[in-house]
């Protein structure tokens, strides 16, 4: 178990190293000199320890002192810029390597399925990306730093030690085997923390994230005061973790220090021994001294890397994770590109199941001739909504097969399908951007920059939105906040059919896109999809019968099946489930 996540933990600091930070390799060369040279300067002047006690002291030649003083100063001139300079490189290459983790999960996140989103949580997506890629700091600079400046450091001064007295050298690493079983122990317990603290603390970020998207509901029913609680009780898990984490880590301290004691103690008990028998005079003692006191501190450097290590692979395995998992749905070999797109859509024998064995979609058969509108209607939890979803490939059938102008929607490529579908739904998604970008936002990667205000205005008149546009004091700069907080319903997906519009898709999804609006912004918005909906194949779920009545065919949906087909009229003679539907909405009305 030991050696596979040994194996682990060095797969993992290899993939760092081949995907993020190798390409600054002449940069980090360049670091490992100013590292080394950092090294030498220190291990030098510990070096002239000796002569300035047997020739200067000793001795007593102040012309050796001064020489040797001048020589210090140089010395730590050198060192100080040498270390600032190392500093400034390791820090832009560390720094670069985590923003590009970052940059690498998000975008791989961006080519995920749906599944995916709908089983992970925001927050769990966020931990990852902030937390968990900023603990790979951990990595990037102290492994950097501590393995090319304090390794380095450690080699030049044993060197040093054995140089003047490799009997002494014994005597440090006779204690060295007692410091490696601790601190093996200590990592091991460290891992463990490590991993329950980095779960916590996600779960932390998605009980944030939810409680601030659901601040309405948690004001409606008066339970602010229990969510702070839940809030509390989760911090409380996470103080105590970090207390064990700290307790555990801390330990390195004690057993460093101690074992220290009694090296320091054997070098000057042996050192002394030597010293009085000829075999090293007092300024190789003191240089000796002298390069174990510089050793020291890198060398406990080193061992509490190694624990502080074992976080920040934890992360690192959280973040990877992520990258490794692959998409469900990709293009097959030889995928085309979906273009003149006439907009016939039929679905044949289709099925789908989000779970195995659960079919929310049944062998369904539907056509949709070009340029028609289609409507779905019935009960909620029928399955109207996953049917739309299949047509972008949001998800993949699981029987069956969806035709666009004949052809299998498998055999063109994803990102061509989708920009020849708009989709408008209920949930209205907005940027906390400017109303304008919200718009041009339609317009896909390659032309939203190069956006005309023309453009931006027309779509907004057509979708009904330029009176209340031009009546804002910022106009088409207005920020609208996060999800378009500071609109009214009808204004947000007034918004949303002008991006819409502006894509001008030959094929348009609508998804109950009215139900949540009031009488008057139902007007708004009807008025704006019906000019959006002009010379497009639209297929239309509605809640609201009275939106559909002019669609050219109706589908009734229950439990994923087609109960009823046919237009508004034929429909209500059937007197079947439409006509229920029908009659509950409007009896009162006909009346």
């Amino acid at each position: 178990m030991a050696k596979d996540k040994a194996k682990l933990n060095i797969k993992i600091l290899r993939r760092i190293w081949r995907e993020h930070t190798k390409k600054y390799i002449w940069a980090l060369i360049g670091a490992l000199i100013l590292t080394t040279l950092t090294a030498g300067t220190e291990a030098f002047s510990v070096s002239l320890l000796k002569p300035i006690f047997d020739k200067g002291f000793i001795d007593r030649n102040s012309n050796v002192l001064i020489i040797l003083c001048f020589q210090i100063i140089g010395l730590y001139f050198m060192k100080g810029w040498f270390y600032f300079f190392q500093t400034l490189i390791l820090s832009h290459i560390s720094t670069r390597t985590v923003q590009s983790i970052q940059q690498r999960v998000f975008s791989h996140l961006m080519t995920l399925d749906m599944s995916y989103f709908n089983k992970t949580s925001s927050g769990q997506m966020l931990s990852r990306i902030i937390n968990d890629c900023n603990s790979i700091t951990n990595i990037a600079i102290n492994f950097i730093t501590t393995i090319f400046k304090d390794l380095i450091t450690c080699i030049a001064m044993f060197s040093l030690m054995i140089y003047y007295s490799w009997k002494m050298c014994l005597v440090i690493f006779v204690f060295f085997p007692i410091g490696a079983i601790a601190i093996s122990i200590i990592v091991r317990k460290t891992k463990s923390i490590a991993t329950k603290s980095t779960q916590t603390g996600a779960n932390f970020i998605s009980m944030l994230s939810e409680s601030f998207q659901s601040v309405k509901i948690i004001k409606s029913y008066c339970m602010e005061k229990f969510e702070a609680k839940r809030i509390k009780k989760l911090l409380d898990i996470m103080f105590n973790l970090q207390m064990k984490s700290v307790k555990t880590t801390s330990m390195t301290t004690p057993v460093i220090e101690t074992l220290s004691g009694f090296v320091m103690s054997g070098i000057i008990i042996f050192g002394g021994w030597q010293i009085a028998n000829g075999y090293l005079t007092t300024g190789g003692f003191v240089t000796f001294l002298g390069a174990w006191v510089s050793v020291y501190k890198p060398l406990k450097s080193l061992l509490h890397f190694r624990v502080q290590l074992q976080t920040a692979l934890v992360s690192a395995e959280r973040v990877y994770e992520i990258i490794d998992t692959k998409p469900v749905i990709k293009d097959v070999d030889g995928a085309i590109e979906l273009k003149d797109v006439k907009g016939d859509i039929e679905f044949k024998n289709v099925s789908f199941e989000y779970e195995s064995g659960k079919s929310v979609v049944k062998n369904l058969n539907m056509k949709i001739p070009s340029g028609k509108t289609v409507a779905l209607v019935g009960a909620s939890g029928g399955g109207k909504t996953t049917i739309v979803n299949l047509i972008p490939r949001f998800f993949e059938v699981t029987g069956g097969e969806i035709l666009i102008d004949g052809v299998n929607i498998n055999k063109y490529t994803q990102k061509s399908l989708r920009e020849n579908i708009s989709l408008v739904s209920q949930e209205v998604i907005l940027f906390d951007d400017t109303i304008k970008n919200n718009i041009a936002y339609g317009k896909g990667e390659k032309e939203y920059e190069n956006v005309s205000e023309e453009e931006i205005i027309s779509a907004s008149k057509s979708a009904n939105a330029y009176d209340f546009i031009t009546a804002m004091s910022a106009g088409y700069e207005t920020k609208i906040g996060e999800k378009g907080v500071r609109l009214s319903g009808g204004q947000k997906q007034r918004i949303s059919i002008a991006r819409a519009i502006i894509k001008n898709a030959p094929i348009l999804l609508l998804d109950e896109a009215t139900s949540a609006l009031d009488t008057e912004s139902e007007f708004e918005v009807q008025t704006a999809l019906d000019n959006l909906m002009k010379n497009r194949t639209t297929i239309v779920i509605a809640h609201r019968l009275s939106t559909i009545k002019n669609a050219d065919m109706i589908y009734v949906i229950e439990k994923g099946e087609i109960v009823e087909a046919g237009n508004h009229s034929e429909l209500l003679k059937k007197n079947g489930e439409y006509a229920k539907l029908y009659n509950m909405q409007f009896k009162s009305k006909d009346k």
